[in-house]
């Protein structure tokens, strides 16, 4: 990699009309998906499509913020291939912050009623404080707004030391405005100081991405079930967000080769690296799946037990094995061959099928504890809350892309000095 001088920041101009095209066309399908399921939601409102709303967001939710952690992982275990995604895992974090604080504001505001049995007193019952009605909104909302501003603080802590003058002298007017007051940020800062308090602060990170996960996983998840305890349930949830984050990443290089040359920084290693991490991440899912099955099992206890029978077998069963096709046997099948590590449209495969699998499971998280027969994007309100949210999603992950280098410059450099 001795090209690393300067990475052209955004699109270059022979890819501009197809990214033009690109986002007017995520604009249109997320103005029209929202208009679509918030009609619906406000005049024919049901505890199933509240539900299906809850999976898609927490799903887009987790793997997104599992961006940042992985950036902060690798970092910590000093993983000199990663560092070509860094930048990229980084952007995919901040993109959904947006949908994150409004989807959860839209949900706690219009879908408490149909998603939240505990929030509403019955006569004579005393609830524990911890299923206030203003604690939820509070706990929730907090946790999300510290874990972005950390976020930024990284992200930003990272991206200063790749800053130079001539990006504040090309490109668009808006842009240059940017890279000004990132330089007056820069300015009397030490780089190598700054280098080096990215890596202490990634410990930071991995805490602040657990504690709102924690509080997703419970609030939209476990507590949604009647009497449902299960201390391995949020790390369980957030396994699974690992799992499809880290697959879902490598899923936006190949979305990102097609509109910025960034093949050189994406080889045969970088790929393969990636297929023995999601080889690992599938053994640990299915680990902390077995782990809190065989409790509940074990225990025959209804409160417990009862939740994943009912996802196990009956009208959910065909949902539940499908899920356990995609998110193990599907990947442990193919990524024991060098062969499928070592080449990029079969990665992109399996990273897709792990994402499918996952979102199958937040599915079954959430909607069978609101209706006993549903079937997944059985209406076309459910295609429209679906493509709103991975469509808002892609649009605000483009246009972080078309703002900043989209590789960390300073990353790669070190390698070559080390």
């Amino acid at each position: 990699m001795n090209d690393i001088q300067h990475i052209a920041i955004g699109v270059p101009a022979n890819r501009g009309g197809r990214f033009k095209v690109t986002v007017i066309t995520l604009c249109i399908i997320f103005v029209l998906s929202v208009f679509l399921f918030t009609y619906t939601l406000a005049t024919h409102p049901s505890g199933a499509l509240w539900g299906f709303l809850v999976a898609n967001f927490i799903f887009l939710l987790g793997i997104s913020q599992f961006g940042i952690a992985f950036s902060a992982i690798m970092r910590i275990c000093n993983a000199n291939w990663a560092r070509s995604y860094y930048r990229l895992a980084e952007c995919f974090t901040l993109a959904f912050a947006p949908l994150a604080i409004i989807g959860f504001l839209y949900i706690y505001c219009y879908g408490s009623q149909h998603l939240f049995y505990w929030l509403a007193d019955s006569p004579g019952v005393h609830h524990s404080p911890w299923l206030d009605h203003t604690f939820l909104f509070y706990r929730n909302l907090i946790a999300q707004l510290v874990f972005y501003i950390i976020a930024i603080i990284y992200f930003l802590m990272g991206l200063l030391p790749d800053i130079s003058m001539q990006d504040a002298k090309s490109g668009p007017a808006w842009r240059n405005w940017l890279y000004r007051k990132l330089l007056s940020m820069k300015k009397g800062k030490n780089e190598k100081a700054l280098q080096r308090k990215v890596y202490l602060l990634s410990p930071v990170i991995l805490i602040a991405v657990v504690i709102p996960n924690t509080l997703i996983a419970w609030d939209f998840g476990m507590m949604l079930i009647p009497h449902y305890h299960s201390t391995v349930f949020p790390m369980y949830f957030i396994m699974g967000n690992m799992f499809a984050g880290t697959a879902a990443i490598l899923i936006l290089v190949v979305i990102l080769s097609r509109y910025i040359s960034i093949n050189s920084y994406f080889q045969t290693v970088h790929v393969q690296s990636m297929g023995v991490l999601l080889t690992g991440f599938a053994l640990f899912w299915l680990y902390f799946f077995w782990a809190q099955f065989f409790v509940s099992w074990f225990g025959n206890l209804p409160n417990e037990y009862g939740v994943l029978a009912k996802q196990m077998y009956g009208h959910y069963a065909p949902v539940f094995w499908i899920m356990i096709v995609c998110n193990f046997i599907i990947p442990i099948a193919s990524l024991i061959f060098l062969k499928v590590k070592q080449t990029w449209w079969m990665m992109t495969l399996v990273a897709i099928i792990i994402n499918l699998g996952i979102w199958l499971n937040r599915y079954l998280i959430v909607v069978p504890a609101l209706a006993d027969d549903h079937y997944p994007l059985s209406s076309l309100t459910e295609f429209g809350i679906t493509a709103g949210l991975v469509s808002g999603f892609l649009l605000f992950l483009f246009l972080l892309f078309n703002t900043f280098p989209v590789v960390s410059m300073w990353e790669l450099r070190n390698i070559e000095k080390s």
